[in-house]
């Protein structure tokens, strides 16, 4: 049988624009999901915010000048470049972050020794941190002396421990007049001793510059091995360029201690400048070595010259140098001083590499051409007299020797100057200044983040929710598996919401739908019901119709008395009866008590005129479910509770029974053996398929054949039920049209 609903909502299709519309409707019913999802992912946060340490940052420049100042670049010419290009930023940033720097400010600041006050978990740090500016120690919290609370303050200059206490943690115990206890990690004394003064045991020793604490205040103190410390270094300074080929670099540093950061960064800062300045004097001192060993050669070269020209001229007498002579004697000269200074420059080229290094190669090649360019002179020497080749000879070895004496000396001059006034081609920028704000955690982000991990949460919630636990929300679904018809679906509105929470607060007043809103979509939901209802009941046995469903919470009791007084308005006389005798509460609707009722009746302690109660709906009669009693289900397999529906199905013209859920107890197979009609009440996308068809198969057991379901509820799960949303959706449009 094919019920009016499923013909209506056969036309509902609309693709696309459903499904979004159905997303939308999972994110909206699960607000309160996706808020809570929310409110406890920004506490995480929040939390978060509290218990994290504070990071500062603290920022410096260097400026790295691409070229060559050194004694090296002045006594070697224009094959300086050979020997080493201007320094390249990349080796920079190398020696910036290498050990020989680290090292230095790791000594300079004593790095290895960590002494942190012992603060309350989560909270501790956060309060001592409210109270930085307090000169003297703040008073213990809820008598927990143990614990720093603000304004407590330690220096430990000295802490040498043997090698099975590196990197473990130590405890140090402030005492009166400036005393301390230091405890090793099990709690045992190593030693006792004063602010100001060194103190040894235990193969431990400590020097406590400064402290200022209660009594009974803990420290953790702590001996990082040299590797952890360089580690560490690794992962907090930052060195990089600013910008391409600029010669600048920028070093950050990141720490819990603002005036650490920017110590630290200072400290990088002046041993880098000191070893290029250190490195670049080594560098003229040994430009200044080579030259020194090299000068009383020279010296007594163009003495033995001197020596041979004069014997030559006193055993010769006077020469005349002609004019061809003279030439050739310039051009020996230049040549030989060329090819002595690159011997020269080759030899201390030896120093710093090998014979097959490119540099050196270059080198020989110079010294090859002008051997060639030599041998050429002393053909056009060999033409000349005799006289003029042996005076050609002397003068040139003078000329030669003399120039490149004087050149020597010269350079060792201008490196004796360079030395002392050396200056690297580095220098500082910017120092660094000590950070006034936290550079981590930002609040701002980290709430911004935790928001948008609460949204994303709270949907992934939502979605994997209703993927998993896929209730039966259409009406084919039950038509296959149970053969059972849809004969309404009624839509959740704002108006039902009100009133069901006015129900369970025991607001007074009427809280029936129908009566406060008759034309709200829900009502039209019921109305529609009602003509199927009247088809129904001409193939029942009688005219009782009886409602249940799986579980609690379904809306039985609301589709029970709204559609009573739906029928009433239409001019029926209708009576509802509440045998839920368990947690029965129509009486609520009305605003009546449960006394006298149902349970009163067939017990016999009420008659019917007392039970049936007239309400603010002409046509409509209720009985309450009474007083509680012990035996709900033997009450109702009462003989008087069948007479009470046989006499009220001859005075009224239906009678609706609203039970308990068949699952938990057996109530509704009792009470359905007398009703000629049975519809199960299901909430749209609440039940899974397995829970429905054990509902239908123990009112089947108890010899109860249900004749169709009413889908309740349409929409307040939202759960992306398309099928729903459409025909609400529809319907809803339609109607108000209709008012238009």
């Amino acid at each position: 049988m094919n019920s009016p609903y499923q013909v209506q909502i056969g036309a509902a299709e609309e693709g696309d624009e459903l499904d979004l519309r159905a997303l939308l409707a999972v994110l909206w019913t699960g607000k309160l999901s996706l808020a809570i999802s929310v409110a406890v992912v920004l506490f995480i946060g929040a939390v978060y915010l509290i218990a994290a340490r504070p990071v500062f940052t603290a920022d410096g420049l260097v400026q790295v000048e691409q070229n060559d100042q050194t004694g090296l670049s002045s006594s070697m010419g224009d094959l300086a470049s050979l020997f080493g290009a201007p320094m390249e930023t990349a080796a920079e940033i190398e020696i910036l972050q290498s050990r020989m720097i680290l090292n230095k400010v790791i000594d300079s600041l004593d790095l290895e020794i960590d002494a942190q006050p012992h603060y309350f978990p989560l909270i501790g740090r956060f309060i001592a941190r409210m109270r930085s500016d307090l000169e003297e120690p703040a008073p213990a919290m809820l008598g927990l002396d143990s614990f720093a609370w603000g304004g407590e303050t330690i220096e430990v200059a000295t802490l040498n421990v043997p090698e099975n206490l590196v990197d473990e943690k130590l405890t140090l115990v402030a005492e009166k007049d400036g005393g301390y206890q230091l405890l090793d990690p099990d709690g045992a004394i190593l030693l006792k001793g004063k602010v100001g003064e060194s103190a040894a045991d235990h193969g431990v020793q400590i020097f406590v510059r400064a402290l200022s604490a209660r009594p009974d205040t803990r420290f953790t103190l702590i001996r990082y091995p040299l590797d952890k410390i360089l580690k560490k270094f690794s992962e907090d300074l930052k060195v990089s360029e600013q910008g391409k080929q600029s010669g600048i670099i920028s070093l950050s540093y990141e720490d819990y201690d603002p005036e650490r950061v920017a110590n630290v960064i200072r400290h990088i800062e002046d041993a880098y400048v000191r070893q290029n300045v250190e490195r670049r004097s080594a560098e003229a001192q040994q430009s200044l070595d080579f030259l020194q060993q090299q000068l009383p050669d020279i010296k007594s070269r163009v003495d033995a010259a001197q020596a041979r020209l004069n014997a030559y001229q006193m055993k010769q007498g006077s020469v005349d140098v002609t004019k061809e002579t003279e030439l050739v004697l310039q051009q020996s000269v230049d040549l030989e001083t060329k090819r002595l200074e690159l011997v020269q420059q080759k030899q201390q080229a030896l120093q710093r590499f090998t014979a097959q290094h490119p540099a050196v190669q270059a080198i020989d090649a110079q010294i090859k051409g002008i051997e060639q360019e030599q041998d050429q002179i002393k053909k056009r020497s060999s033409n000349l007299p005799e006289t003029q080749q042996e005076v050609l000879s002397l003068m040139r070895d003078l000329e030669v020797n003399t120039q490149i004496y004087t050149t020597l000396l010269n350079s060792t001059q201008e490196l004796q100057v360079a030395k002392a006034g050396t200056v690297g081609n580095v220098r500082i920028i910017d120092y660094p200044l000590v950070p006034d704000k936290a550079a981590k955690p930002k609040a701002a982000l980290v709430l911004a983040a935790s928001l948008v991990l609460g949204v994303l949460a709270g949907v992934a919630y939502l979605f994997l929710k209703k993927s998993l636990f896929h209730g039966v929300d259409k009406p084919d679904e039950l038509e296959r598996a149970l053969g059972l018809a849809t004969y309404a679906a009624i839509p959740y509105a704002p108006t039902q919401r009100r009133l069901a929470t006015a129900v369970r607060r025991r607001a007074q007043g009427v809280h029936i739908l129908a009566a406060a809103d008759p034309t709200d979509v829900a009502v039209e939901a019921l109305r529609s019901f009602r003509t199927s209802l009247q088809f129904a009941l001409m193939e029942a046995a009688n005219n009782v119709v009886m409602f249940t469903g799986p579980t609690p919470g379904l809306g039985k009791s609301f589709v029970s008395v709204n559609l009573g007084a739906v029928l009433a308005a239409s001019g029926k006389k209708v009576v509802v009866i509440d045998a839920d005798l368990r947690r029965g509460h129509l009486h609520k609707y009305i605003d009546v008590s449960a006394a006298p009722g149902l349970s009163d009746y067939v017990a016999g302690n009420a008659d019917v005129v007392k039970v049936i109660r007239p309400t603010p709906v002409p046509g409509m009669s209720m009985i309450t479910n009474g007083t509680t009693p012990p035996n709900p289900s033997e009450l109702l397999m009462h003989e008087r509770f069948a007479e009470l529906l046989q006499t009220l199905s001859s005075k009224f013209d239906l009678v609706i029974v609203d039970t308990p859920p068949i699952l938990p107890v057996t109530d509704a197979g009792i009470v359905g053996r007398l009703a000629g009609s049975v519809f199960m009440v299901l909430k749209e996308g609440e039940h899974p398929m397995r829970m429905v068809e054990e509902s239908v198969r123990r009112l089947r057991h108890a010899g109860v054949q249900p004749r169709g379901a009413i889908f309740n509820q349409v929409g307040a799960r939202g759960g992306g039920y398309g099928y729903y949303s459409s025909y609400t959706y529809s319907y809803q449009s339609a109607y108000q049209s209709e008012k238009r």
